[in-house]
């Protein structure tokens, strides 16, 4: 079964402050530019993600057809919501390789009012991937993400006067596959990445991009901003939804302007 609903991306807010930062650009030195070995320590990034989700409760004998769902089934997707998510993140990186693991934990909320519907995500994401450059600052990379949190759903039925929920908490585990570009200009650093993964063996589907923009005001130190899309389906065979166990269908989709702080030894 296929559910759809609207991504509206805010680029703008991004690329609005990746001109700042660039009118605000200072020189560098070559020897920071070639070295051999560095690590890089995100300890702060920030997304303010637009949240937004649909579910899908098939089968439910207690919904005549009419009431948000056809032939017994209650579906409903929620209306964007900006919410915050919180990264950190370390990067290894060598002249022809390079390793990066990456800690997401957020709070999110969307809800609807027609038809009612309100989905809650305690989210936490643990990604690592790496792999080597084939040249122009192309790689081919290959990982895996942990996904593990709690989601709950209420959708209302007001001509019965009630409501249904489901709840489920995974932990699954994606094997990822996908491509990175970087190329430095500079004092800025120009990052971007795309991944996919899931294959059924954890999410249905796991589909992320990045685009980022850094830009290393001292040979330490970096300033990021950039924009961020992560999108996620999760099937559940084991959800009690009102007094009935049916299987629960939820995608998920977070996109938004990413801001962050880097040490770079």
């Amino acid at each position: 079964m296929t559910h759809s609903h609207q991504r509206n991306a805010w680029a703008h807010l991004s690329a609005a402050i990746s001109v700042a930062v660039v009118l605000a650009a200072g020189p560098t030195t070559a020897a920071a530019q070639d070295k051999p070995l560095e690590v890089i320590v995100y300890p702060i990034l920030v997304q303010a993600p637009i949240f937004g989700a649909s579910i899908d409760l098939p089968a439910l004998p207690v919904v005549p057809p009419g009431n948000g769902g056809e032939g017994g089934e209650l579906r409903g997707s929620t209306d964007v919501s900006l919410n915050t998510l919180y990264m950190a993140a370390i990067t290894v990186r060598a002249n022809r390789w390079f390793v990066d693991a990456r800690g997401q934990w957020a709070d999110l909320t969307a809800s609807r009012s027609s038809p009612g519907v309100t989905i809650e995500t305690q989210a936490r994401f643990f990604t690592i991937r790496g792999g080597p450059t084939l040249g122009h600052g192309i790689s081919a990379t290959a990982g895996l993400r942990r996904v593990s949190g709690t989601l709950d759903a209420t959708l209302e039925l007001p001509a019965l006067g009630e409501s249904v929920s489901g709840h489920i908490n995974p932990v699954l585990y994606d094997p990822l596959v996908g491509l990175d570009w970087r190329q430095r200009t500079g004092a800025f650093i120009f990052e971007g990445n795309v991944q996919g993964g899931g294959f059924g063996v954890g999410t249905d589907a796991d589909v992320s991009g990045e685009f980022n923009v850094s830009w290393r005001f001292t040979p330490h130190t970096d300033l990021r901003v950039g924009y961020g899309f992560f999108y996620y389906k999760i099937s559940s065979d084991d959800v009690t939804v009102g007094s009935f166990s049916r299987k629960l269908e939820s995608s998920q989709t977070l996109h938004g302007p990413i801001a962050g702080f880097a040490i770079v030894f």
